[in-house]
């Protein structure tokens, strides 16, 4: 999904946002756990409640923001309702936390009751690495999160909550605090349907 092809195909999108071919930026805003992106990925009805999914979603990241400036953003998927995903952070926050952690809520305009798990473990390499990829294994509530620090870190995280798949699926991205900004270059998604 491109910055122009996000632009066409959001069913929400963020009005503190500047677009060019090559990069969607979302500025800082006047709201905390602001909704920036919300683009439907699968329709009501077109699964079943017990379908086996596995959800691969690769976010390419502007460094010069996330290394600079606070980019906290949560990417991830909802059912309408509940939402699943991670949350990744600038560089400013290296010293203390690893660079995803996992997350969950409700959705909506705004991300509510968001349960991240610790900021632990960090890795040893400090630098904003720009790609994240983000693995769900939706009906078996967990997720992982992987970057190239240290030749390959991942995070795994458990979910309390199972998404409601009959009521559809959507991708969806939300901002930390209201001055967090992200520069969104791709986002690709691969669903896999185990069950087939």
């Amino acid at each position: 999904m491109t910055p122009t092809w996000l632009e066409a195909h959001a069913s929400h999108i963020d009005s503190s946002r500047t677009s060019t071919a090559q990069q969607l930026t979302f500025n800082a805003g006047a709201v905390d756990n602001a909704a920036l992106l919300k683009v439907p990925m699968i329709a009501a009805g077109d699964l079943k409640v017990s379908s086996s999914l596995t959800i691969k979603i690769t976010v390419a990241n502007d460094i010069s923001i996330g290394g600079l400036t606070d980019s906290d953003i949560r990417y991830g998927v909802s059912d309408g309702t509940r939402f699943i995903g991670f949350q990744t952070v600038d560089k400013g926050n290296y010293k203390t936390n690893a660079p995803c952690r996992g997350g969950e809520g409700i959705s909506g305009a705004i991300l509510s009751s968001i349960l991240d798990s610790s900021p632990l473990p960090k890795p040893s390499d400090s630098f904003y690495p720009g790609e994240f990829v983000f693995t769900l294994k939706l009906n078996e509530r967990w997720g992982s999160c992987y970057t190239a620090h240290d030749g390959g870190f991942v995070r795994t995280f458990g979910y309390r909550n199972r998404l409601t798949l009959s009521k559809g699926l959507v991708l969806e991205v939300y901002k930390g605090g209201k001055g967090e900004r992200v520069g969104i270059k791709f986002i690709e998604v691969t669903i896999i349907q185990d069950d087939a």
